[in-house]
């Protein structure tokens, strides 16, 4: 496309001009262009019609007088202007709903989908603009739904407020409205001008025939009044014919005009409508217009990217340790399963020595016990002795020494015969194992 400024070509996909940063765009003139290529085109169509095909060669007399004179000349060159102007919107039309359709892509979509920042308007706007040519639209910078995304991203970069963009979308609907109403200006005045021409041919053809009328008026002889009354008759109804075969030609003329043109307008309207829709629906949504929202996510995102690499540097770091660790354990799994044998045996080894000793405790104290019952017996013998008699010093000496002396036997004897002794042992132990139990 060619600058307007500097006058470099770029790309088609190029938004700005890459000389001078210029903003890419068609000439404000090119409807007046179109226009007068419509009328060169009629102009051209009509030559050849009236002089080449089919009207040089043509034997019908009522196809000559329907066509023929100024005023059929000129219905037929504006009939001829109107339908090329409005084959020249249609172009227009569908490479706007080919610009439209496009938008619609799944993929287009998937990308807007992703969000709309403020920092990302001119790189969104180069990427949409590099889809569409890859999509071989033509000249899309001046699609009604390519020049509306491309200002409501402007807009939303100076106002990052989704009421002030509602509101813009709404002046910008009025803008493309009123906009494709004005282009519909000069085809609605030959829709009006086209069946005025054939009134104006019918007033033209009625003075015609009244002027021939009355110059036979003027001019009439009695003697020839029949074959002057047939020639001024012959120029009166030429007069009508050329008045009432304009009208015809007009209204004929005007019809397609008509329907072709109120056709198109509301195909417009259409792709206005669904332009608006596309907006509402799948621009705004995805707008993220609080600058506050994409410093968090890019903060959160920060902040997530730092701990995944600080968990995976810290993870490298301890892995050496834990599979030292355990090594570790599992050394000291083995030591400990043998010692357990060992300490088995050796805690079997203590309580076997506990309970020797216990026993030779239980039999000293038994002995004791045995010891003091003998001593409390003599001594009570010894008392009951002394106060029945007292014999004198001789005999009881030797009556205690008697005395004393036999014990001995007994315990000599009970050493040589260990088995009383053990038995009350024994009973005595029992006993005192009672009691400790209750």
């Amino acid at each position: 496309m060619k600058c307007l400024k500097c006058g470099s070509f770029n790309s088609e996909a190029a938004v700005y001009c890459q000389s001078c940063a210029t903003y890419l765009a068609e000439k404000p003139g090119i409807e007046y262009f179109e226009i007068f290529k419509a009328l060169i085109l009629a102009l051209l169509s009509s030559a050849v019609f009236y002089l080449i095909f089919p009207m040089p060669v043509t034997r019908s007399e009522y196809l000559i007088q329907l066509f023929s004179g100024r005023i059929s000349e000129l219905i037929f060159t504006l009939t001829l202007w109107s339908l090329f102007l409005i084959f020249f919107k249609f172009i227009r039309h569908r490479q706007q709903q080919r610009a439209y359709t496009s938008f619609r892509d799944h993929e287009l979509h998937e990308s807007l989908s992703e969000g709309i920042y403020v920092r990302d308007v001119e790189k969104r706007i180069i990427e949409i603009s590099q889809f569409l040519e890859a999509k071989k639209v033509k000249k899309f910078q001046n699609s009604v739904i390519f020049r509306r995304i491309r200002r409501i991203l402007y807009y939303l970069r100076a106002v990052p407020k989704k009421e002030e963009i509602n509101t813009i979308l709404n002046y910008q609907a009025e803008i493309d409205h009123n906009r494709m109403q004005t282009g519909y200006t000069l085809i609605n005045v030959f829709i009006w001008a086209i069946p005025i021409l054939g009134f104006i041919g019918t007033v033209f053809g009625i003075g015609q025939s009244i002027g021939e009328f009355s110059q036979f008026i003027r001019g009439v002889e009695t003697s020839e009044l029949s074959t002057q009354m047939r020639s001024a008759l012959s120029g009166v109804t030429q007069g009508l014919s050329v008045a009432f075969n304009t009208t015809f030609l007009a209204l004929v003329g005007v019809i397609p005009v008509m329907l072709l043109s109120s056709t198109l307008r509301k195909g417009e309207e259409d792709l206005l409508l669904s332009v608006e829709e596309y907006c509402l629906e799948d621009l705004l949504p995805n707008l993220h217009v609080r600058p506050g929202e994409e410093t968090m996510d890019e903060a959160v995102h920060e902040h997530l990217g730092k701990l995944v690499e600080f968990s995976e540097n810290w993870r490298k770091q301890v892995a050496p340790v834990m599979s030292e660790l355990e090594k570790q354990s599992e050394s000291l799994k083995h030591q400990v399963g043998g010692l357990q044998p060992l300490l088995r045996h050796y805690s079997d080894h203590v309580f076997q020595v506990k309970d020797r000793i216990e026993e030779q405790r239980n039999t000293a104290e038994a002995k004791e016990d045995v010891g003091e019952e003998e001593d409390a017996s003599e001594n009570v013998s010894v008392k009951s002795e002394s106060t029945e008699e007292k014999p004198d010093d001789a005999e009881s000496g030797e009556e205690t020494s008697l005395k004393e002396e036999t014990p001995s036997p007994t315990l000599e004897e009970n050493d040589g015969n260990p088995e009383p002794v053990s038995e009350n042992t024994e009973s005595r132990e029992q006993e005192k194992l009672k009691a400790s139990g209750d």
